[in-house]
């Protein structure tokens, strides 16, 4: 998909949607549930307990990819903050935590969330938009999001952000959903290919909220052509694996079937190569 003025363009498909309304679509569909949310229990904190537990058993590779702890006194971007998992481990590790979501759920999450902290150090999330940030131009040190920047219209425009709110040497660490993979090859089987639609097609319109797109690794570098010291690597999700609680969208007795049958000790024998999710850790250029 691409921007043409000020209509997102399904390639190779005959088929245009004004950004603004795809933005607003993209909003509603994360207010009625944020990110995370179905796997709470309880009320209060241990809401969230319940919730942070499964996010890092699904994406294990979290706590690695993000280095919560080496961040302590840096100026931390988080965009994509869903029920705030990640954004309360930047703020308990002493980061100057900034945040942004595009919807007002996430943020009554986040203040939910800092309420039953004993303490914590400063902490800023509002709602905005990753295509255009209120934040000054070389302030942060790092510009982190987890699986946000493919649901937005135009994410070659919110990764021009990241780069200039990034202070020169500063670190953008991302994950978006990668095309050749396990999960975007089993919504095409599933929910595409019988109705006429390619892949990407496909993704837009069946995973997760309207208009998510999925890159290959090349299209992905493209992405970040600005940045320097790139480094992309793919990994097996839960989406993948079928690990993950299933939405009213996989709700029936053909979805139980699949889920009970499904062969994940094979697809991990396939490993990471043909993961969904796709990180990308880079360093903006220091300006000579």
């Amino acid at each position: 998909m691409e921007l043409n003025g000020e209509y997102l363009i399904h390639e190779a498909e005959d088929i245009k949607q004004p950004v603004e309304n795809l933005k607003r679509a993209v909003r509603a569909h994360w207010e009625k549930e944020s990110c995370g949310q179905r796997y709470g229990r309880g009320e209060g904190a241990e809401f969230y307990r319940a919730i942070d537990a499964e996010r890092y058993r699904l994406d294990w590779m979290i706590p690695e990819f993000a280095g919560f702890d080496r961040y302590a006194g840096k100026q931390v971007l988080e965009v994509g903050l869903g029920t705030g998992a990640d954004f309360i481990r930047w703020v308990r590790a002493g980061a100057a935590a900034h945040g942004r979501d595009l919807t007002a759920a996430s943020i009554a999450h986040i203040l939910a969330r800092l309420s039953f902290e004993p303490r914590h150090g400063f902490a800023d999330a509002r709602q905005g938009d990753a295509e255009a940030l209120d934040l000054p131009d070389n302030s942060m040190d790092l510009y982190y999001s987890w699986g946000c920047l493919h649901h937005t219209p135009d994410t070659e425009k919110a990764i021009g952000e990241a780069y200039r709110v990034l202070k020169p040497g500063g670190e953008l660490k991302i994950l978006i959903y990668h095309r050749r993979s396990v999960c975007a090859l089993l919504v095409w089987l599933t929910r595409g290919v019988w109705r006429g639609k390619g892949l990407r097609r496909s993704v837009a319109d069946h995973l997760e909220s309207p208009g998510t797109k999925a890159y290959t690794r090349g299209e992905a570098a493209r992405l970040v052509r600005q940045f320097q010291d790139v480094e992309i690597r793919t990994w097996l999700s839960a989406g993948d694996l079928l690990l993950n609680k299933r939405s009213q969208r996989n709700a029936g007795r053909f979805w139980t079937l699949c889920y009970a049958l499904y062969p994940r000790p094979l697809i991990r024998l396939l490993g990471n190569r043909w993961g969904l999710g796709l990180t990308i850790h880079a360093r903006k250029g220091v300006l000579r």
